[in-house]
């Protein structure tokens, strides 16, 4: 059987949901944004900056309407992807309806950023060091430039961060991707971008963003690197250059 492509024309979509996809792609947008129709809210996921525990917290709010085991579904997976079914994804709305989703006062829209430079550890630890998928094209760019393929855990993070940096950020992985440009800074209007640093205290606004004056957390990321407490040990003064490099635009948005 062959399965036609139903992805819709950019010239469909509305002003601000295409050039959002244009910079990111259709496929990251559909995969990091998560929709309530319900609490008329978007939470634009930012990979390594709280989003277990955001997608733990608030796929249980909406899992929740059903009942208390599917709720803790989301609990126990928040990693679950385009599996989940606790948000609507943006490719399962008509192209008008994504369009106010995006732009409309209507809905609130929010976002998680970290320090760039804790969160690219975390993503070096968890993706490079243990050899996961995601280090794959890291490795085909070494042994591209070097003609030597190394072991995941070996590469440093100078490396690491060499690779990294050449790259724009839509071919970046979402998981050290610059996040002002992953979110759409500048295209999609945020109402909130919180700092994971400040998540303990956010909570109320959280709730406000939510619509949901009973909301708490009382989640967490199970699979934690602990690179915030870790930066120290692994950056020196050119790694550091490096990072500020990269993410320049990062920390002039988000002030860090």
């Amino acid at each position: 059987m062959t399965i036609p492509d139903r992805r819709p024309s950019k010239a469909d979509l509305g002003p601000v949901t295409r050039e959002y996809v244009s910079s990111m792609g259709w496929r990251s947008v559909n995969f990091h944004t998560h929709i309530s129709l319900v609490n008329t809210y978007v939470y634009v996921e930012v990979p390594k900056a709280g989003c277990g525990t955001m997608k733990a917290t608030l796929g249980a709010l909406e899992g929740a309407r059903m009942n208390p085991t599917h709720a803790q579904r989301f609990q126990d997976a928040p990693h679950n992807g385009m599996k989940s079914g606790a948000h609507v994804r943006p490719y399962q709305l008509p192209v008008d309806l994504l369009e106010e989703v995006f732009t409309s006062s209507a809905f609130h829209r929010f976002t998680v950023v970290r320090d760039p430079a804790s969160r690219v550890l975390s993503g070096y630890l968890e993706k490079m060091q243990q050899g996961l998928r995601q280090s794959g094209p890291i490795l085909d760019q070494i042994e591209a430039t070097t003609g030597r393929r190394p072991a995941a855990e070996d590469v440093s993070l100078g490396a690491f961060l060499d690779v990294i940096g050449a790259q724009d950020s839509r071919d970046q992985d979402p998981h050290w991707r610059r996040q002002a440009d992953h979110i759409g800074l500048g295209i999609v209007p945020y109402d909130e971008v919180i700092h994971l640093e400040d998540l303990d205290a956010s909570w109320p606004r959280v709730a406000e963003l939510t619509r949901t004056p009973d909301l708490a957390e009382s989640f967490y990321c199970r699979n934690s690197t602990g690179a915030s407490t870790k930066v120290n040990d692994y950056f020196d003064d050119v790694t550091r250059a490096q990072v500020r490099d990269i993410y320049s635009r990062d920390y002039a948005e988000f002030g860090y």
